[in-house]
């Protein structure tokens, strides 16, 4: 027998485990973990990106960068880092769409939360889907200032169009879309260049002045048509995001860009929601006291562009009410029983009723903001860094 042969009789097993343990990590992670995008790469219909998909508009997009996100929060444990790929979307000679992708690249244990934005009631539109254990899902409209560079993915985003002669809006309105469970997240946002829709641009400072504002949108016919038409746009894609978190098989059309709506008046608008309110009370439908609340509402405050949400001390004082509501018709029967006195009764009633609510009150909202216990679940908020300033 050769000394060859007797050197590999002698190899010892646990190398061979080793070995074959070594390999199998390497074709686990190799699942995972991507190549890095090149600047230039052209992408169609679907990116693939670390186990999950994202949907594309319909047309070619164009990879302006990939890399690291640079957010960090240990809290929620070991997750890797969190990649961002940039796409551009063009149009003689613009970038009229911009794409920001944010992906965990390994999985986690302990969820990804929701975004900041979905639960902010200041922005054109902001809606929770669904939050349910780890899994999420939202999404929102809101405006973003695109002039300055907040990330290095966008530096180098920014860089690649100044090279190419691309122009980028610097301010654009905005679609962001989170889909989340245990493990994964994908958090997804387009960027609209409203000069590309036909709309004048505008160069502003702070987030607040801009006329994307969502209060300022009822009396900017124009604005308010294009921001009407990414809400709706918003809500046919929203659920692509959950789709493409789970990688599974994307509808077979392409879903297109958010389309231009006819720019009507607001004020015809209104004129024309006025008189249908006038038809239906002519007809008997509504009462004549929720007509004048309407035609006030809508003549005060327009179509109400901007979403709404009550905030804790509201949600605290409706509890409050209705829960006396019940105890106190329970409660004067009783008091009339021990008692044998109307008015004694009612004495003890109104005692109650203004003692017993404020005790509720403030002890629902002090546990609501200071005891409530602490979720590692879908009901935390986590933001990563994003391109440009939407706040």
């Amino acid at each position: 027998m050769s000394a060859s042969r007797r050197r590999i009789r002698r190899c010892p097993s646990w190398l061979f485990l080793a070995t074959a343990f070594l390999a199998g990590l390497c074709g686990v992670s190799g699942t995972r973990a991507e190549t890095t995008l090149a600047a230039g790469t052209p992408v169609e219909r679907v990116l693939k990106l670390d186990g999950k998909q994202v949907a594309l508009p319909a047309g070619t997009w164009v990879v302006a960068a990939d890399g690291a996100n640079g957010w960090n929060d240990l809290s929620i444990g070991s997750f890797g880092y969190v990649r961002t790929v940039i796409l551009f979307h063009l149009a003689g000679g613009r970038v009229d769409t911009i794409a920001e992708i944010n992906s965990n690249v390994l999985p986690t244990t302990d969820g990804w939360g929701t975004a900041a934005a979905c639960a902010r009631t200041d922005l054109v539109l902001a809606v929770i889907r669904y939050r349910a254990g780890w899994d999420g899902s939202c999404y929102f409209v809101t405006h973003t200032l695109l002039q300055k560079d907040s990330t290095p993915v966008w530096r180098q985003a920014r860089s690649f169009a100044a090279a190419k002669g691309w122009r980028i809006a610097p301010v654009s309105l905005t679609a962001g879309f989170r889909s989340a469970d245990r493990s994964d997240i994908l958090d997804i946002r387009y960027h609209f260049a409203p000069e590309a829709r036909g709309i004048q641009g505008e160069t502003v400072e702070n987030w607040q002045d801009s006329h994307w504002m969502a209060a300022k949108l009822d009396n900017d016919p124009q604005r308010y048509a294009f921001a009407r038409a990414v809400s709706d746009w918003a809500v046919s894609y929203s659920p692509l995001a959950d789709i493409g978190l789970k990688n599974r098989a994307l509808p077979p059309e392409p879903i297109s860009l958010p389309l231009v709506a006819d720019a009507a008046l607001a004020a015809d608008m209104i004129a024309r929601r006025l008189a249908e309110l006038e038809l239906l009370r002519q007809s008997g439908v509504v009462t004549e006291e929720d007509y004048a609340e309407q035609s006030r509402s809508l003549r005060e405050h327009g179509l109400g562009s901007s979403s709404t949400a009550p905030d804790l001390s509201a949600v605290t004082a409706v509890k409050a009410i209705s829960y006396r509501i019940i105890v106190s018709v329970s409660h004067i029967f009783v008091d009339y029983y021990w008692t044998g006195n109307y008015v004694a009764a009612g004495a003890l009633e109104i005692l109650q009723i203004t003692i017993n609510s404020a005790k509720f009150y403030f002890h629902e909202l002090g546990w609501a903001k200071y005891m409530g216990l602490p979720r590692g679940d879908a009901a935390r908020t986590i933001d990563f860094k994003y391109i440009g300033v939407d706040v």
